[in-house]
């Protein structure tokens, strides 16, 4: 009987994991995360812009300090954003020196992570502690 515990107790934790996925994504929290702790402020232009189910996506292109050495410049996609404007409308952008292409038009100041750290605490942290439960029992009682 302990045995069923386990698994039920691992589906339970997969079931918060999964519908954490397709709420919000842990992708996008840690990206964000990553942004806000390394972020650095600068410019952006928009490349082109396209009408999408979801709203818009805008391609932009980060305008980086001379002495940066890359050869190409990085660019980003946002998708179900409002472009600031028609092509070639320069905004801020807050983005990752390590790798360019992780960027976000706005400022540090922009960055909010409360609600994406409820998902967080709300789904994940049960729902991996379910698995590791689950998959205890499993083991002790197999």
């Amino acid at each position: 009987m302990s045995n069923m515990a386990g698994v039920g107790f691992t589906l339970v934790g997969l079931g918060a994991l999964i519908c954490f996925l397709n709420l919000t994504g842990l992708l996008k929290f840690l990206k964000q995360r990553k942004l806000q702790r390394r972020g650095v402020e600068g410019e952006a232009f928009s490349e082109r812009q396209e009408w999408i189910r979801e709203g818009h996506r805008v391609y932009y292109q980060i305008r980086l300090p001379e002495d940066s050495g890359r050869r190409r410049a990085p660019r980003f996609i946002e998708v179900g954003v409002e472009p600031r404007g028609p092509v070639g409308t320069t905004v801020p952008v807050v983005y990752d020196p390590s790798r360019p292409s992780r960027a976000k038009t706005g400022t540090l100041a922009d960055i909010d992570l409360s609600e994406e750290r409820v998902m967080v605490m709300f789904f994940w942290i049960p729902g991996l502690a379910c698995v590791a439960v689950g998959a205890a029992l499993a083991l002790v009682f197999w």
